[in-house]
C-alpha cells in the first residue's frame, strides 16, 4: 500500500540559522533529506506501509559513486523535535518500522528515494508515534540544517459506534454527594439522522443534593427559541445558544462539539474551531453523575475533563481518541463496544458503556463509573478522521 493518500503535509523543517542550507553549503560535496518538513500520515493498525515521499539527494552531480549513512530513532532528535514544536511524540519502536542505513548513489545520481517501510503497527494511547530520521555521513559530509527529518503517524480509527434505541443512560450516583469541580470541559461526538424535533437532548451531569439550575449542564440540539438543528448548553441558569451563521448541524454528519469551563466563561467548540463564548457564573459545579440521552442516534468519545481544555487540546484530539490515563479526565466513554480494565486489557464487551478514565478509580476503586447499556452497535464501521468517500 502507497501513502500517495495519506501524506497530509510537508512543511519547513530546516535550521532557522540558514535561509537556504543547499546555497550556504561551501563543500565538495554534501548530503541532504529532500523534504520540507515533517511527513504528516494517517495509518490503520496492522497494516503495511511504503513510503515514497522521503527524498536523500546530493548537492552536486559528480561521475564518482557515493555513498549516505543514515539513522533512525534516536530520542535526542525527537526530543528536541517536540521541545520546538510543542507536541509529545512517542518514538516509533525499531520493530514497527524497516529503514536502511545506508544509501548507495551511481555516479551522476543526485536524489533518490529513500525506503521506508511502516508494518505492524499498534498504537498507544499515551500518544501518537514519530520516527526522526537523518543524514549522518558516509562518504560525504552532511549539510547542517538540511540532514533532518520527521514522520508523524497519526491513527487512523476504524471502529463501531454506539447507536440509541430511544432509551437514554444514566448512572446517577457515580460521586459523594459534596463533590465538585472548579473547571470542566465536556466533550462528545454525534451523528444524527435528521434534525426536526425540539429538545433533542445529548449529555449533562446529575446534580448534588439540593443543586438547581446554577449547576446544570444539560445539552441539546433545538429549544421553543432556536431551531432543531442549533445547539444550546443550558447552564449556570441560563443558556448559550449557538448563532447558526457559526453552526447549524446537517443529518448524517460527525460532529465533535467541546464545552470548555475555565472557571469563568464557557467555550463552545465545533470540530475544534469556537463558535461561542460567554461569561455565564463563576465557581465550582456539583456533580454526583452523568446521563447519556436516549435521542441521540450514533454517539462516541464522551469525555468529562476536571480541567479545563486549551483550546490547542482540543484542536487535536477532535477525532482522535484520547488517553484514559490522562491525570484531568475524569468520565470516558469511547462508545466503542468495548471495555478497557486499569491494566489497560482491551475486550469485546456490550453488556455496559464502560468508562475507560482511570483517575478516579484509582482513587476510589469501588466506585461505579460505568452506565447501564442501552442501544446497539450496528455491524457499519466509521473511519476517524473522516475520509473523503
Amino acid at each position: 500500500m502507497t501513502l500517495a493518500a495519506g501524506v497530509m503535509a510537508l512543511t519547513a523543517c530546516q535550521n532557522e540559522l540558514y535561509n537556504n542550507p543547499l546555497e550556504d553549503f561551501v563543500a565538495d560535496q554534501g548530503a541532504y533529506i529532500d523534504t520540507e518538513g515533517p511527513i504528516q500520515i494517517f495509518v490503520e493498525e496492522n497494516k503495511e506501509y511504503h513510503l515514497k515521499d522521503i527524498k536523500i539527494g546530493l548537492s552536486q552531480k559528480k561521475e564518482t559513486n557515493n555513498f549516505v549513512s543514515l539513522t533512525a530513532g534516536s530520542q535526542e532528535q525527537l526530543d528536541r523535535y517536540n521541545a520546538a514544536n510543542g507536541t509529545s511524540y512517542l518514538m516509533l519502536p525499531p520493530e514497527m518500522y524497516d529503514i536502511p542505513s545506508e544509501m548507495e548513489f551511481k555516479a551522476s545520481v543526485t536524489k533518490q528515494i529513500l525506503p521506508v517501510v511502516l508494518k505492524d503497527i499498534t498504537f498507544s494511547l499515551k500518544g501518537e508515534y514519530a520516527l526522526p530520521i537523518k543524514v549522518s555521513g558516509g562518504s560525504v559530509q552532511a549539510i547542517p540544517g538540511s540532514n533532518e527529518g520527521i514522520v508523524i503517524l497519526e491513527k487512523l480509527t476504524r471502529t463501531k459506534v454506539l447507536r440509541f434505541n430511544g432509551s437514554g443512560s444514566e448512572n446517577a450516583q457515580m460521586f459523594p454527594n459534596d463533590f465538585k469541580v472548579d473547571y470542566w470541559t465536556l466533550e462528545f461526538m454525534i451523528n444524527r439522522d435528521e434534525y426536526f424535533l425540539n429538545n433533542m437532548a445529548i449529555a449533562g451531569t446529575k446534580l448534588v443534593e439540593n443543586a438547581g439550575p446554577h449547576d446544570e449542564i444539560y445539552t441539546r440540539f433545538g429549544d421553543v427559541t432556536i431551531d432543531p438543528n442549533q445547539f444550546q448548553i443550558k447552564t449556570g441558569s441560563s443558556q448559550i445558544d449557538v448563532d447558526k451563521k457559526l453552526f447549524a448541524a446537517q443529518p448524517n454528519t460527525w460532529y465533535m462539539i467541546s464545552i470548555v469551563y475555565d472557571g469563568k466563561f464557557h467555550r463552545i467548540y465545533v470540530n475544534g474551531g469556537l463558535v461561542a463564548e460567554q461569561e455565564i457564573r463563576s465557581g465550582a459545579y456539583g456533580l454526583v453523575g452523568f446521563w447519556i440521552s436516549g435521542k441521540n442516534q450514533y454517539i462516541r468519545e464522551v469525555r468529562f475533563w476536571d480541567s479545563p481544555r486549551t483550546e490547542q487540546q482540543v484542536k487535536n484530539y477532535v477525532w482522535k481518541m484520547v488517553n484514559p490515563e490522562d491525570e484531568g479526565l475524569l468520565l470516558y466513554y469511547p462508545c466503542n463496544g468495548k471495555k478497557r480494565d486499569m491494566d489497560g486489557n482491551i475486550t469485546e464487551d456490550v453488556s455496559m458503556i464502560w468508562n475507560w478514565a482511570t483517575k478516579y478509580k484509582k482513587t476510589h476503586p469501588d466506585a461505579n463509573l460505568d452506565l447501564p447499556a442501552q442501544g446497539s452497535y450496528p455491524e457499519k464501521e466509521f473511519v476517524f478522521p473522516l475520509q473523503n468517500e
